[in-house]
């Protein structure tokens, strides 16, 4: 056979088969999962005799001026126990080490004949930026210089913030501040900061380690994230639902996380549309695979399907850390949070290792991207944290495992079809749609279907789902109504569905091009 016949007559026939193959499971799943989500409701756990599990909520913060006055009124205003759960809020020195080093900018910046919200980035809170490039703009040429340090001098950090609203908290659930020096690393590095310090968050309340540990979870939220305020009685649901029917605490429980709380428009032109269609995929996403995987890796805990069927049905669980609550012995067997990522590396950590995951039925809001920058960065630093799972196997492999070898192995080469369908997925199943007439009129009918479902038609019901889903979220009394994200352009929206593969491309192939290279690429604060 010649190449194009193999082409035509072998591999666009898999193509096209596994294209509505993944088309028809994302919009199942999706749809299950939605329907879960806004059928389940938490109750209050037992707390008489002091059985609610304890709770520590940490929101690591930098650079979040704008959303920390209100990320705490929220996560203090949980319904829980009293007694039983605290919030720590973990500043960091490397903010005010940024700080000073972007202040040696300012007479760069004051002399540029313009200065962009772009250009600002980093120095100001992001909400920020554009109103003080305006200002500037405005002012006159002589004066720039000293208009501009006066309003970065004037700009308090998020530890000054927190600070004062610490000392002035009599919300319900206890509030303590920790601040980490300055010794590197990203969000994994703060949260392992305050672990080494829960005697100082929990300690007030009669905790001990020795003694509760067993009995003890972590929280890890973003800071811009809205919880619905029976956030903490669903992860006690949760965990006592588990062991009611397997005698043992889930490893980790998971919140899903829906980018629908809108504090920020998204930008005009052909950038706003590709950013609103990423939020309706990373909707998708939430629903169709990180939910419906922690609710199949649970349900595969508990079947008594041969232990060889379930190798090749176990995912490999993608932990989102906005919403995400490990099991306190489980993180000090793993060492505490893994860098880059502390989700995705502890996510597939646990899942190498046969840890037990629960789904838990509450909903956490937080914010889309509304620029390209972040959102790129976010899609390399995601690809780091998961194109090498061997490593992460090597990280754990001194640890007793609930699998066995071959069970480990072929979770590691789903994460690598997984990757491989990332990068060169959406070029190959292209070609394939466009060569599909010629391999005749039943994979081109195929293909089509394929392409509708998984594009515009899955889109549409998204967009649907999306007021429903958000509607499920109430949110703490001392917080008001979060903002919704919706479809301005709905039609062009579903439209542009076409086009979403190929957006979440740039980050990866331009992590890639730049190691190519030999050129550093710092990913900064995936900040939206």
């Amino acid at each position: 056979m010649s190449a194009a016949e193999v082409w035509l007559d072998v591999v666009v026939p898999l193509l096209v088969t596994g294209l509505l193959a993944r088309a028809v499971w994302a919009a199942l799943a999706i749809e299950a999962s939605a329907r879960w989500l806004l059928s389940t409701r938490a109750h209050r756990p037992a707390d008489v005799d002091g059985q609610a599990p304890w709770l520590v909520v940490l929101l690591p913060m930098l650079r979040e001026q704008t959303v920390a006055a209100e990320s705490i009124a929220a996560f203090t205003g949980l319904d829980y126990p009293t007694g039983r759960a605290a919030v720590a809020v973990i500043t960091t020195e490397r903010e005010h080490t940024a700080r000073a080093r972007h202040r040696v900018r300012l007479p760069e910046l004051a002399a540029l004949p313009t200065l962009t919200a772009a250009q600002l980035r980093g120095l100001f809170p992001a909400s920020r930026c554009q109103a003080v490039a305006e200002h500037v703009n405005a002012t006159p040429c002589g004066e720039r210089i000293a208009v501009l340090t006066k309003l970065f001098d004037a700009e308090p950090s998020t530890a000054d913030i927190v600070t004062a609203l610490t000392a002035s908290h009599l919300k319900e659930l206890p509030l303590v501040h920790l601040h980490q020096p300055d010794v590197g690393g990203r969000k994994p590095g703060q949260l392992n900061f305050a672990l080494d310090h829960l005697p100082d968050v929990l300690g007030p309340l009669g905790w001990r380690e020795d003694a509760h540990d067993h009995d003890t979870f972590a929280l890890v939220y973003d800071a811009d994230a809205v919880p619905d305020r029976a956030t903490l009685t669903a992860f006690a649901d949760a965990a006592a639902e588990h062991r009611a029917s397997t005698g043992r605490l889930p490893a980790l429980i998971q919140q899903q996380r829906l980018p629908l709380l809108s504090r920020r428009p998204f930008p005009r032109g052909i950038a706003g549309l590709l950013l609103t269609e990423e939020w309706v995929y990373q909707l998708r996403r939430s629903l169709g695979i990180e939910l419906a995987r922690v609710r199949l890796h649970q349900w595969l805990t508990r079947s008594r399907l041969p232990e060889p069927v379930r190798v090749w049905l176990r995912p490999m669980v993608y932990a989102v850390g906005c919403g995400m609550a490990v099991h306190l012995p489980a993180l000090r067997r793993l060492g505490g949070f893994p860098e880059p990522m502390e989700d995705l590396g502890t996510g597939h950590r646990l899942s190498l290792l046969g840890a037990d995951f629960a789904p838990s039925a509450a909903l956490v809001l937080d914010e889309p991207y509304t620029d390209t920058t972040g959102l790129t960065n976010l899609h390399a630093l995601a690809f780091t944290a998961s194109a090498r799972p061997d490593r992460h196997a090597r990280a754990v492999a001194h640890l007793p495992s609930g699998l066995s070898r071959p069970a480990r192995t072929a979770l590691m080469l789903r994460e690598w079809a997984d990757e491989a369908a990332w990068l060169l997925g959406a070029p190959l199943m292209t070609a394939a749609v466009a060569s599909a007439w010629w391999a005749g009129p039943l994979w081109a009918g195929l293909a089509v279907v394929g392409v509708l479902l998984h594009g515009p038609i899955t889109t549409a019901r998204l967009i649907a789902l999306a007021p429903a889903l958000h509607h499920r979220v109430t949110p703490p009394a001392t917080t008001g109504p979060p903002p919704r994200s919706t479809a301005a352009r709905p039609i062009a929206l579903v439209a542009a569905s076409l086009l979403q593969p190929f957006v979440r491309l740039a980050g990866p192939w331009r992590l890639i091009w730049a190691k190519a290279t030999r050129r550093h690429l710092g990913f900064g604060k995936t900040e939206r």
